[in-house]
């Protein structure tokens, strides 16, 4: 049985969640710089006012998918330990294969929220760079 887990009990995780935070770092500051550049050239005259905010909505719904995704993280690796420790038992034998699919679900959580999340970023800040 399994009674202890630690990071290194899930499969690919402790890499991808040491490189997480710089990667949300440099997904803010590259949106922030972008938009900022937009921001100057509006002011300028150079380009026109309209802003379309879908492209203001796909930048919120980037921000969102960070915060959920953070919410969200820890919640899968509590159901997640608590099925793979099973009470100091581990899983049932009955259940072939399923241990291995069950520890890589934290990471594909977790990259299923940073890509959601850089997905619609990209396509916010090229929408707003499209339109103004």
């Amino acid at each position: 049985g399994n009674t202890s887990i630690t990071d290194a009990s899930y499969t690919g995780l402790t890499a991808v969640t040491g490189i997480t935070p710089l990667l949300v770092l440099i997904g803010f500051v590259t949106a922030g710089v972008v938009v900022g550049f937009l921001g100057v050239r509006m002011q300028k005259g150079g380009m026109s006012s309209s802003i379309n905010p879908i492209s203001l909505l796909m930048m919120a719904i980037g921000i969102i998918f960070i915060a959920v995704g953070i919410i969200i993280f820890p919640v899968v690796l509590d159901g997640v330990s608590s099925v793979v420790h099973g009470g100091g038992d581990g899983i049932a034998s009955d259940y072939v294969g399923l241990e291995a699919v069950i520890l890589v679900a934290p990471l594909l959580v977790l990259i299923a929220f940073i890509s959601a999340a850089v997905i619609s970023g990209f396509f916010g800040v090229k929408g707003i760079s499209r339109s103004v």
